[in-house]
């Protein structure tokens, strides 16, 4: 008895001296939002430090981010069926650590299948700044989703 008393108290000695150590940051999160272009839909996720406020769909295009003449004349460049789709994130971390966030974007069916998947990831330092997250597709699937999963994982960097 007097062991587990006597570690105790050493346990909360230790996590007195350290308080990142009594720091729980909650390291995965998800939503789902409707696949609506240009509407902000609140997210209000949190991962380690990094708060992702909202994300805004838009469909930038056929041919977005190919860098003119030269985009298209490189062989294996995106097919002329393809389209980009962007989710636009809002998002800080309030501390001087600096965190990664891996971003995991699936485009869901009507049944909650997935079309398709897209993996990226940002980092913060101190800063609140958006991020683009740029997503090529083929451009006739995109009548076909309904939802948009977003799955978000947090490490310190």
């Amino acid at each position: 008895m007097l062991n587990r008393t006597v570690l105790t108290l050493i346990a909360v000695c230790l996590l007195s001296l350290n308080p990142r150590a009594q720091e729980t940051h909650q390291l995965h999160a998800e939503r789902t939002v409707d696949f609506t272009l240009r509407k902000v839909n609140d997210l209000k996720a949190q991962v380690g430090q990094v708060r992702i406020a909202s994300v805004e769909l838009t469909d930038m295009g056929r041919g977005f981010g190919q860098g003119g003449l030269a985009g298209r004349m490189r062989p294996g460049s995106d097919s002329e069926a393809s389209t980009t789709l962007r989710a636009h994130f809002l998002a800080e971390n309030p501390t001087s650590e600096d965190w990664q966030v891996t971003f995991v974007v699936e485009f869901l069916d009507k049944n909650g299948k997935v079309i398709d998947r897209a993996t990226k990831k940002q980092k913060w330092d101190g800063e609140a700044k958006p991020y683009d997250f740029d997503h090529q597709i083929i451009e006739y699937v995109v009548p076909m989703i309904a939802q948009v999963r977003i799955k978000l994982e947090g490490k310190l960097d």
